[in-house]
């Protein structure tokens, strides 16, 4: 301020108004815009700061209110645009959020604060390339701000830049040591340097981790206390309960968890809700959203819950669960999937992992106690709508390279994971194939700007770009991009997870690199279990060799791309129950100094699990008898929806889709669901004649159901077909007297 400039009483206000806002004493600026309103200030300046202020006292949805009603009074002002905007995004209403917040940069270029939340609602929104370019001119402004140079980082480590990320995120946690996202990131960022070790992945966590326990809880907490009564109580504190990978592992696990000795409870750390949220939430005992609350609340209402257990599901991601594990959430505590490596947290003892992924050798890359299951976890596809696996368009189909007369190779990975180990390995493999193809497949592959980044760095590596095709990611063909793949180039050193599965789930073999550290080997479990050890490679010549290998023979990789998915499907990689009783069985293990009557486990009962209820596995089968009698399809299809979180694809699924469908005039598929029953029961006759008596009412050649019925019986087609049509419950095998329970229960209802 110009010291020979004097201000009126109304201005003097308006400076006091920001001089509190500044300091943090936000309800007296409120007071004071409010003043300097009577006194005939200059009005959108108190409103913006009374806008701004209530904001800061963490009412956004009020905030946004006043910002909005003083926008339409002061409709060329660009700050209340501006403010809308960031408020918008503060209330993760992204879209929105950013369309304002760019109108607004248009009238007021040199606004850092709005570069940062334009930034942030592109990140939000997948576009990594447009953060990555908000952040830079952010940073540009505040060179000294560890939030604005961090945010920075992580789009740069998004966009594809991982090495380039890591410095840069390394000055913003020495800008502010103690700032927690910073340090997260810059753990989840390494993980990407392919000459960083294990050792060092291990202090680095373990240097965070001490930092994070020397950090003093303000408030007072509950004492530290198990659950009463026979039950083990598991509690899983995630920022993922939502559309998000971990669901393919999350729903198969906590489906099977066996109510009459476990509950689930779920603790969410963000305030994101969509399909698979409410999906997720019927599978658990209760689930709460503590994403807006602060620390110590956080800690008191998991410890008031009075876990037995707590699963970190998230690690050093996104709002990490260690920040609050760090000061113990139950009296056993473990991490499991979300993160690639070791917390370096005394307070976490286990670590779920499997032989594969952590051999013999490995334990001493840990602070934890190594659990190694038959498989790290257990992966269902199409989480978001289970019975879509039953559909023609997901069935594996021929290798493309039949039809088109060349190979293509094929990547389905995030943009980060594309680095310089990545692109050397494809490189290598694309000079030995000269006549095959690359199909890359990312998000943000729509936009010019990616595409040539990408290529760039692909021609820096010696890649013939004319040879690379980029496609967008569109989650309406996650699985179907791999229609047009013949065999997948895995990424390094972080590999593929939950995009190797649904490979696999496709049939196309995936020739993978394994390092010594697991975020290098997340993808050999799936392969073995698949029966594709081969594809595990241990050196990058090797890497080299076994995909040239695999595409230098079309027919023998037809072979291999029809063998995937069966061998997949009968191993532990669909197994959830065999996991979870694993799983069961380990907790059980870890409470048996206080709940020892909770180690004794009775014979397993097979059920499922939802909507706050364990329905038994012959309940089930009534309820789907009951509605086919009924012809309740719309009920009948949500309890088959249910019946496949536990058995992941199971023939009376198939047999009841196929009703279904014959009901709704889908007479092929119905047949092709029938067909597939039974070959998953050929030993159930009412199967034979149901499908029988289909194929004659469509007309179709029965030849090949009489060779059937010969060699799995030594029946003749006339002999099934003197006998009457099936009833449902004749071809569900269920008895007279459960029958007369049905028609019994249909008459009182």
């Amino acid at each position: 301020m110009n010291k020979n400039v004097s201000m009126g009483p109304a201005q003097r206000i308006i400076q006091q108004a920001w001089m509190a806002h500044h300091a943090g004493r936000h309800a007296e600026a409120i007071k004071l815009a409010n003043t300097a309103k009577r006194s005939g200030a200059s009005m959108p300046d108190a409103c913006y700061i009374e806008a701004l202020a209530t904001s800061g006292m963490g009412r956004n949805t009020e905030a946004k209110a006043l910002a909005e009603a003083s926008m339409k009074r002061f409709p060329n002002h660009a700050g209340f645009i501006g403010m809308v905007g960031m408020l918008e995004v503060q209330l993760e209403n992204f879209d929105l959020g950013a369309r304002l917040i760019k109108k607004s940069l248009a009238l007021q270029a040199d606004a850092p604060n709005l570069w940062q939340a334009y930034a942030a609602a592109m990140f939000a929104l997948g576009d990594y390339n447009e953060a990555r370019i908000a952040g830079e001119k952010a940073v540009a402004m505040l060179p000294n701000d560890p939030i604005a140079v961090g945010n920075y980082a992580s789009a740069l480590r998004e966009s594809g830049a991982t090495i380039e990320a890591i410095p840069v995120m390394r000055r913003a946690c020495a800008m502010d040591p103690l700032q927690r996202i910073n340090r997260a990131n810059l753990l989840f960022t390494i993980l990407y340097d392919e000459t960083i070790s294990a050792d060092q992945l291990r202090r680095e966590a373990t240097d965070w981790a001490e930092t994070l326990a020397r950090t003093p809880i303000d408030a007072k907490i509950p004492p530290l206390r198990g659950s009463d009564g026979d039950k083990i109580r598991i509690g899983i504190l995630s920022n993922d309960l939502r559309r998000h990978a971990v669901a393919y592992f999350l729903i198969p696990l906590i489906a099977n968890i066996d109510r009459t000795r476990f509950e689930v409870h779920l603790f969410s750390l963000t305030s994101v809700s969509d399909s698979v949220t409410l999906k997720i939430r019927q599978y658990a005992e209760s689930f709460q959203d503590i994403s807006k609350i602060p620390e110590a609340e956080v800690i008191r209402r998991i410890r008031n819950a009075r876990c037995d257990v707590m699963v970190d599901l998230g690690g050093y991601t996104g709002a990490s669960p260690l920040q609050y594990m760090v000061h113990r959430l139950a009296p056993k505590q473990l991490t499991w999937l979300g993160y690639p490596g070791t917390t370096g947290m005394k307070e976490i003892e286990f670590r779920v992992t499997d032989w594969t992924a952590d051999p013999d050798g490995f334990e001493h890359n840990y602070s934890e106690k190594l659990l190694r299951a038959p498989i790290f976890s257990a992966f269902h596809p199409m989480v978001t709508n289970p019975l879509f696996i039953y559909e023609p368009k997901y069935r594996v189909r021929p290798t493309p390279a039949l039809e088109s007369g060349y190979i293509t190779f094929g990547s389905c990975n995030h943009i980060a994971k594309l680095g310089p180990k990545t692109m050397r390995l494809w490189s290598a493999v694309l000079a030995r194939c000269p006549n095959a193809r690359l199909l890359v497949e990312a998000a943000g592959c729509d936009r010019d700007s990616v595409r040539d980044m990408l290529r760039a760095r692909m021609e820096q590596h010696g890649i013939d770009t004319s040879r690379v095709e980029m496609i967008n990611r569109d989650g309406s063909n996650q699985y179907l991009t791999y229609h047009r793949i013949d065999i997948a180039l895995d990424t390094a050193p972080v590999t593929g997870g939950t995009t190797t599965c649904d490979a696999i789930w496709m049939g196309v073999p995936i020739v993978s690199f394994a390092g010594d550290t697991f975020h290098q080997r997340v993808s050999a479990p799936f392969l073995r279990a698949a029966g594709l050890e081969e594809l595990i490679c241990e050196t990058e010549e090797r890497y080299v060799e076994v995909a040239c290998a695999l595409a230098s023979d079309v027919a023998q990789l037809e072979g291999i791309r029809q063998s995937i998915r069966p061998r997949a499907e009968q191993s532990e990689m669909f197994d959830a129950p065999r996991f979870a009783t694993w799983f069961e069985d380990q907790v059980a293990e870890m409470v048996k100094d206080f709940k020892p009557e909770a180690q004794q486990r009775a014979e397993r009962k097979e059920g499922v699990f939802f909507g706050g209820t364990w329905y038994p596995a012959e309940d089930l089968v009534l309820s789907v008898a009951a509605h086919l009698h009924m012809r309740e399809f719309l009920p009948l299809r949500n309890v088959l929806e249910n019946l496949t979180s536990t058995w992941y694809r199971h023939w009376m699924v198939a047999y009841g889709l196929a009703e279904i469908k014959y009901a709704d005039g889908q007479h092929d598929e119905a047949i092709e669901l029938l067909v597939e029953a039974i070959g998953m029961r050929p030993y159930a006759l009412p199967l034979y004649r149901k499908l029988g008596i289909w194929m004659d009412e469509q007309g179709l050649d029965k030849s090949a159901l009489a060779q059937l019925l010969d060699d799995q019986f030594g029946l003749t087609l006339d002999i099934l077909e003197s006998s009457p049509p099936p009833t449902v419950f004749e071809v569900l095998g269920i008895t007279i007297e459960h029958t007369q329970s049905l028609v019994a229960e249909e008459v009182t209802a």
